[in-house]
């Protein structure tokens, strides 16, 4: 059984607690936050003990039974944080997006290889099921040749200067909130190369991205047309379209089902949670630490970095 512990413990926190306590090969032991008062909150929601609710996170990397860290702070401290775990030797699972950008995950990783620390980013939307499947049906020609993805990703938000999405020093922004799942999910179908990008941010009062719009291409003839905003409600959809027929993925961050049309008939692919959808990036991660790996080959070092460069790119 793997061992881990918590840094930052908000939202996204507590559905990798609900879905890592009802695991068998995986159990929650700690959790660290800067307030002590707000990590024994946490803990008592989920069944820790007292002395394992940190109020630094030099405590937790420091106590010897964490096997695993997962990272659910903001973006701007996934670096620092992700950093301090694999120099204290413990395995780093570090919420999306993987860092601020290339340079910075290109330093983790450097770090990982150098400590032999196992290190993955948890894009949560590649390990589901059914994207899985969707990636089995494509790669076996079920709808031709697949020539385009349309994915957007979009909430209405209140503008909120001092918010973490609005805040540029927090940051905050369409791209690297949600435009990161459209970026990781091309990557994840077509590859991390594309031979030609283009993008457009809208960039509003507080000085962050609003929205973006991303159009990609790759060398076998695929293109990707990509939408994300953190101020319109967007269907949150991705649509392959190929030579025979297309696939239709509702939710896909999200995914437990999609619609696949071929020669005018529909079929329907549902795989429900075992839980919320977090056992499944948790449990690669045990994985890869039971037989010794120090990466995923379905999120590499390589795709966290790349994926990382394209987002770079979009912003120039």
């Amino acid at each position: 059984m793997i061992k881990w512990g918590i840094i930052g413990p908000g939202n996204i926190a507590a559905k990798f607690a609900e879905a890592v306590k009802q695991m068998e090969e995986a159990d929650l032991i700690a959790v660290a936050s800067r307030s002590k008062e707000r990590a024994e909150v946490f803990g008592k929601v989920y069944g820790l003990e007292e002395s394992k609710c940190y109020g630094d996170y030099q405590e937790i990397v420091q106590d010897d039974k964490v096997d695993a860290i997962y990272i659910a702070l903001p973006h701007p401290f996934h670096k620092e944080a992700a950093l301090l775990s694999i120099h204290h030797g413990k395995a780093v699972l570090c919420e999306k997006p993987v860092t601020m950008n290339e340079a910075e995950v290109v330093e983790v990783v450097g770090a990982a290889r150098e400590k032999k620390v196992f290190f993955m980013e948890a894009m949560k939307t590649r390990f589901l099921p059914v994207n899985r499947k969707i990636k089995e049906l494509i790669n076996d020609g079920t709808i031709g040749d697949v020539r385009l993805l349309q994915a957007d990703f979009g909430f209405n938000a209140p503008v909120d200067p001092a918010g973490r999405l609005f805040n540029k020093e927090l940051g905050g922004g369409a791209l690297l909130d949600v435009g990161i799942y459209n970026l990781s999910y091309s990557s994840y179908y077509f590859g991390n190369k594309p031979v030609s990008m283009k993008s457009e941010l809208y960039y509003g009062t507080t000085g962050v991205d609003e929205s973006s719009s991303i159009l990609l291409a790759y060398e076998n003839g695929e293109h990707a047309q990509l939408y994300s905003s953190i101020t319109l409600n967007t269907r949150r959809e991705a649509n392959f379209l190929g030579t025979e027929g297309r696939i239709c993925v509702p939710i896909y961050s999200n995914a437990e089902q999609a619609f696949i049309h071929v020669k005018g008939e529909e079929r329907k692919i549902h795989i429900p949670f075992e839980i919320n959808g977090f056992e499944y990036q948790i449990r690669e991660a045990v994985q890869c630490l039971q037989e010794g790996k120090l990466e995923s080959e379905l999120m590499s070092w390589d795709d966290s970095i790349e994926v990382m460069r394209l987002v770079d790119r979009a912003q120039k």
